[in-house]
């Protein structure tokens, strides 16, 4: 107990005092002056006194230093002092006699001197108390001019310090440079704060190092981000490497890599502040915050330009959706399934034309309005005029054309979004089918359930959704099994890449089978030639959008496909071949037997005239037909409607009986004979009316003999209504599409041969992996595979068109965003290609974020070249190793909780 009241005592709360002399009587008369106000300490010589100074340097507030003692002379003790930067601080008074002593003491540092013999009692106490109260004054004053952490200058400091400097040196030219870490806040979060703090002294250190080289000088503004201020000069990127090189080299002790990030804008404009040239610096370092390969960015003119130009854009906003600037162009969407494309809808695309700056870029202003939370109000906007115009269009042209708006990312979180669209269609009289939506494939992904949810809604409510952008998400076929689509819209970029010098479009036939799968329509934009239209075609591409039909034109243009598709309409409907029986009935002269017959007569008549409208239902069963009956169940008779004479040979007649017997009959005569048995066996009355109790349209493909040669067909059959006792049955020939799909089948096998083998090996990388990407380095395409814990056998996933810029998109949405800096610099192709060429694998350890936890996960990358085709391929193996991790965390838990306890009983 009397141990623990000693510990705080008053005496032990006094500042401590240490008096090096090896004069016993000199360290008594100190001791004597001293001890009532100070904690004095001894030490009888130079050696003694170096050890007490640094047992106790971060307590001495002085030391009162002899210089005649033997070993280690005074002076030379001073000098250790103040060339130490853990004891430099502390102030020195030197006690001597010889006058001449003084300037040197002062000159290596001594803050004051105390001649011998001693002077009275009063003037050691005064000058003691004095050089303390300085010294406390320097560090407080120090205190509000550095980083406590760094010890670079602060932020205000710093700003007043280079503008006195300039008003110094007006004719210096001078650059502001900003320097920080990507993702710094990664650090803290995943190493501790002392980790970070640690790394950011490092940093401090190395500005220093380049600094001292360069001339200038350094503040840390805040965090992870410095500012230097020096004279202007060509040498930063060289400064980097260097900075670089030592930062990798002490961060590499750790396993961890860190990559800098520096923006300079040069030669300063010295007449503006001092704190918006380091803006100007700041927005340079902005522009390389995602490009990995590049450190150093720089403020210039163009920068200057685009940035004012930005502002700009922004500042007129407001004043420009109440002008009107924006307009509402439309692009028209051909349905190309027919002979003769026929326009299906159009997408409405906003674009400004400002009053002073003319037509503004919609790739500039649009993620300009979206980074700055601007997007949704020119979406309702656009909404709004869409809507509108479509009802113009059906009150002065009598013509409804579907026309589909773009639902932003942002818009799928408004809470109100059903409620705008129902008010939408409701103030302008129109339907759910007239007013389409596209909705990106990126957006299913972020928060997939609610997202489903909403769109669900939507459909409820009849509205028709088209999956804008698919392949640039991150959709598996899993997912999309479950997505609530009506359409596929592929991006057009699938369609750069397929029509390239490869000539590869075995990514968009992968996607028209995964919309066949989903029973979805698939739309292609970005069409511009003829090559891409025949082949979209034949590969059974729906519609088509590009500027091979049309580029995006005002309402008014537009209106001219409206009116061409009036006009084909009309044809349509005026070249319908009417039997000959309708002939006969509106002779003018019957005989007396007719007119006895009236009653039956005119029922024929009102039957056929329902036949008749049949042909519409028939026409929608198949869009390219070549000829459609309609066939009584009860009594077989039929009635054909002929599109083309190409199937004279059937000899079957516009109308008659028994159509079964006649089908057995005659299709013997024109079926190819490996396909006649299954189409024999559909063309049985009792067959056909089995498979409509099942379903309400079905479809067999098969070959006919024409000339002597082999054509491909597809018959369909459908019920004209859930009471009717009749079917449609269409025929269309599907002859060229086959045979594309058909000379393309070995080609295709092989690709997926080729992916399952590189899968496999991949699969050797880690033996539980979830997802294994196969990538074309030459095209940047991939397919990824991936398996379950109940399935262990490869299952594709996801196509995709570039695999890079994918990674680049939605690793940010999938990986812990501490660790993202180091998962996008080896998914950035360049930087891949140099580790895989430096140290022939790479292997990265991270985190994946999903619903809310994080898993471990190890991605292992492998180069795979085929000599025979000089192609590249990169296998990308992720593997969960979360288990692991954590088992070694824990057991790093109870090592350092085994030392610390240790530590204790040691201590003890």
């Amino acid at each position: 107990m009397l141990q623990t009241e000693e510990q705080f005592t008053p005496e032990n709360k006094k500042l401590m005092v240490l008096v090096v002399d090896d004069e016993l009587i000199n360290r008594e008369i100190l001791g004597q002056i001293l001890s009532e106000e100070y904690h004095v300490i001894f030490a009888e010589d130079g050696k003694k006194g170096l050890a007490a100074i640094r047992d106790h340097r971060n307590d001495l507030a002085l030391i009162l230093l002899d210089l005649v003692m033997p070993g280690i002379h005074g002076l030379d003790l001073l000098k250790l002092i103040k060339s130490n930067k853990e004891m430099k601080h502390i102030p020195v008074i030197v006690l001597t006699s010889d006058h001449k002593s003084e300037v040197p003491s002062l000159q290596l540092g001594a803050s004051d001197f105390i001649p011998k013999p001693y002077p009275l009692p009063e003037i050691i106490m005064a000058r003691v108390k004095r050089t303390i109260e300085l010294e406390e004054d320097r560090k407080l004053i120090q205190s509000t001019e550095k980083d406590s952490l760094t010890g670079l200058y602060n932020r205000e400091y710093f700003f007043r310090y280079a503008e006195q400097f300039d008003l110094r040196n007006k004719e210096i030219p001078m650059d502001a440079i900003l320097v920080n870490i990507n993702h710094f806040h990664n650090i803290n979060e995943r190493y501790g704060k002392e980790y970070g703090n640690t790394v950011l002294r490092h940093l401090a250190d190395l500005i220093r190092v380049l600094l001292r080289k360069s001339g200038g000088f350094a503040c840390r503004l805040e965090a992870d981000t410095f500012l230097i201020y020096c004279r202007h000069g060509e040498h930063y990127k060289e400064m980097m490497e260097q900075a670089a090189s030592d930062f990798d080299d002490n961060a590499a002790e750790s396993g961890n890599r860190f990559h800098l990030r520096m923006g300079v804008y040069p030669d300063v404009d010295k007449s503006i502040d001092i704190e918006r040239r380091f803006d100007r610096a700041k927005m340079a370092a902005d522009t390389g915050r995602n490009k990995y390969g590049q450190t150093i960015s720089y403020y210039d003119n163009k920068l200057h330009n685009e940035k004012l130009y930005e502002e700009q854009l922004l500042d007129d906003f407001r004043s420009a959706l109440e002008q009107r600037q924006f307009q509402v162009y439309y692009q028209p969407k051909f349905d190309v399934r027919k002979d003769e494309p026929v326009l299906a809808s159009a997408e409405a695309l906003v674009r400004w034309k400002h009053p002073r700056l003319g037509m503004i870029d919609p790739g500039l202003f649009i993620p300009l309005l979206e980074d700055n939370g601007l997007v949704q109000k020119l979406d309702h906007y656009v909404w709004q005029e869409a809507a509108a115009q479509i009802r113009r269009w059906k009150d002065t042209l009598g013509v409804t054309v579907p026309v589909s708006v773009n639902v932003s990312r942002v818009d799928m979180y408004d809470p109100e979004l059903i409620s705008i669209f129902k008010k939408i269609i409701e103030e302008n009289r129109l339907t759910t089918a007239e007013y389409l939506l596209e909705i990106t494939e990126s957006a299913y992904t972020d928060n997939s359930i609610q997202i489903i949810n909403i769109v669900k809604q939507l459909r409820k409510l009849g509205f028709r959704i088209e999956m804008d952008d698919f392949g640039t998400g991150y959709s598996s076929l899993n997912m999309l099994s479950m997505l609530p689509i009506d359409a596929l819209k592929l991006d057009m970029k699938f369609i750069r890449t397929a029509f390239s010098e490869r000539k590869d479009t075995r990514m968009i036939e992968l996607i028209i089978d995964i919309a066949e799968y989903l029973k979805v329509p698939v739309i292609a934009e970005g069409v511009e030639t003829e090559e891409q239209l025949t082949t979209l075609k034949a590969l059974g591409c729906d519609i088509v959008q590009g500027y091979y039909f049309s580029r995006p034109v005002p309402a008014e243009e537009f209106e001219t496909f409206i009116i061409q598709k009036k006009k084909q309409s009309e044809a349509a409907t005026a070249g319908v071949t009417k039997p000959d029986w309708e002939a006969t009935a509106t002779e003018g002269s019957r005989s007396a037997q007719d007119t006895d017959a009236e009653g039956n007569a005119s029922a024929e008549a009102e039957q056929k005239l329902k036949i008749v409208e049949l042909y519409g239902i028939a026409h929608a069963l198949s869009s390219d037909f070549e000829r459609v009956y309609y066939v009584d169940l009860d009594t077989e008779e039929y009635s054909a409607f002929t599109a083309e004479d190409a199937y004279a040979d059937l000899h079957l007649e516009h109308s008659g009986s028994s159509f079964f017997r006649e089908c057995r009959k005659n299709l013997k005569k024109v079926i190819h004979p490996e396909d006649l048995e299954k189409i024999l066996a559909v063309m049985e009355k009792k067959e056909v009316i089995s498979l409509l109790d099942k379903m309400p349209v079905y479809s067999i493909d098969y070959r006919k003999l024409a000339n002597g040669q082999t054509e491909y067909c597809r018959l369909k059959l459908a019920r004209p209504g859930s009471e009717s006792r009749g079917v449609v049955i269409g025929i269309s020939n599907i002859h060229t599409q086959s045979l594309y799909r058909q000379s393309q089948d070995t080609k295709l096998q092989k690709v997926h041969r080729d992916s399952l083998t590189y899968a496999r090996i991949a699969q050797a990388l880690a033996n539980e992996y979830f997802s294994i990407y196969y990538v074309n380095l030459d095209t940047n395409t991939f397919i990824e595979f991936s398996s379950t814990d109940k399935y262990k056998e490869l299952q594709t996933e996801n196509n995709g068109i570039d695999f890079f810029e994918s990674c680049l998109h939605n690793a940010p949405l999938a990986v812990h965003e501490d660790d993202l800096d180091k998962v996008l610099y080896v998914l950035n192709k360049e930087n891949m290609l140099k580790e895989l060429s430096e140290n022939g694998s790479i292997s990265v350890t991270y985190r994946l974020v999903n619903g809310g936890k994080s898993v471990y996960a190890n991605m292992k990358i492998i180069l795979m070249e085929d000599p025979e085709t000089e192609s590249r391929h990169v296998v990308v193996g992720v593997s969960n190793i979360d288990a692991q991790i954590r088992r070694e965390q824990k057991f790093a838990e109870a090592q350092a909780l085994a030392k610390q306890n240790g530590a204790k009983h040691t201590g003890a």
